[in-house]
Formats: structure tokens, C-alpha cells, sequence
């Protein structure tokens, strides 16, 4: 039932959006990572998106990786996107963005409008604070629950945005080693 209304969801914007570029992120086109790499921008090639403070493994090949990252072999993921755990340098929470990279010398910048997220918790259970903005204005924010299950989060539809940043942080009088962190299966998201 969800993803039936989900792709109504996603028709509906589609149709009003009809110059819109619509992209369908996961990470089968990343080479093999045996160790965490740094995410490169401009991922997936051509929609000009940065992706900051974020890295890409090859679940199954990582000595340090959590139960999140080993959801179900038949998903068949090359590599997943991820923050927190022990790539975070200090006990303090890690944040990392994805941001839209509008072209020089255009008259309006470029936004996107995220329309959802598969993701898990790397390592245990925590929260995630998601913050939305549109050239440094602040849209909106929400704070999720994760596990080391999947699960796909809508974003609000009215989000029309050029940034989101991810906290991940330790669930509430639940101690956690590593910190907090989220783990991205694969992201749909709609460039105006």
C-alpha cells in the first residue's frame, strides 16, 4: 500500500513538474570498496549533485561494518552511501549534505525536490535529523527513527530545496558504539 501512494505520489509531482529531471540514486555504478571511500560529487553523473562528508562501501567486504550495512543479499548492492559510525573523528555528532552544484553563470539556480530515502542504521538503533534548505534559507526539518532494517522515508512534497543535511545521533538513554550513523540503500529525487 505505501508504495502504491508513493508512486501516486510520484506521478502527481511528475506531471507538475514536467521539465523536471527525475533520478533514481543507488550506488551499483561505484566501483568495489573494500574500505570506506569519500561519496565523489556530481553523483550520479550529470545531475550535479555534492555529496559532503559522506562515504560508499561495499557491503559484505568491510572488516568494521554493522548489521545495517548487510541488509539482504538479494538487494545486490554494489556499494551504499553512509555517515557516522567510526568515520566520525570524534564522539561529537557528524552531520554530511547532499547539495545541489548549480552551473556558473545561470540566471536561476538550481533546486530539487527529494522525494524519498531507503536507509537503515549502520551499527544500532538511532535517530537522524534531516534539515532542508534553499540557498542557506531553512525549509523544514524531520527526525527519524532508524534500525538496521530498511525502511523508505518520504520527504514533503513542497520541498524545493538546494540542500539537506543529515545528523545522526544516538537514540534517546540508549548508549551506542559507534555514534549514530545512516546508511543509504538509494534515494529518489527530482531536479527543477
Amino acid at each position: 500500500m505505501k508504495r502504491i501512494v508513493l508512486l501516486i505520489s510520484f506521478l502527481a509531482v511528475l506531471t507538475l513538474c514536467a521539465s523536471a529531471q527525475m533520478a533514481y540514486v543507488n550506488f551499483h555504478e561505484m566501483p568495489i570498496a573494500t574500505t570506506p571511500q569519500q561519496m565523489p560529487d556530481n553523483y550520479p553523473e550529470g545531475f550535479m549533485l555534492n555529496w559532503d562528508h559522506f562515504f560508499y562501501v561495499s557491503p559484505g567486504t568491510w572488516g568494521n561494518e554493522g548489521p545495517g550495512f548487510l541488509v539482504d543479499p538479494s538487494t545486490q548492492h554494489n556499494s551504499v552511501a553512509f555517515v557516522g559510525g567510526s568515520q566520525c573523528a570524534l564522539a561529537a555528532a557528524c552531520f554530511a549534505s547532499i547539495k545541489m552544484q548549480s552551473p556558473i553563470m545561470v540566471s536561476r539556480p538550481e533546486s530539487f525536490t527529494p522525494i524519498s530515502i531507503t536507509v537503515t542504521a549502520g551499527w544500532g538503533t538511532n535517530n537522524v535529523t534531516v534539515m532542508a534548505y534553499n540557498n542557506s534559507k531553512f525549509v523544514g526539518s524531520l527526525v527519524w527513527k532508524l534500525t538496521t532494517k530498511p525502511h523508505t522515508f518520504s520527504f514533503p512534497a513542497s520541498w524545493n530545496i538546494t540542500q539537506l543535511v543529515f545528523t545522526p545521533g544516538i537514540a534517546p538513554l540508549k548508549s551506542v558504539y559507534p555514534a549514530g550513523s545512516m546508511v543509504i540503500y538509494s534515494f529518489v529525487v527530482m531536479k527543477h
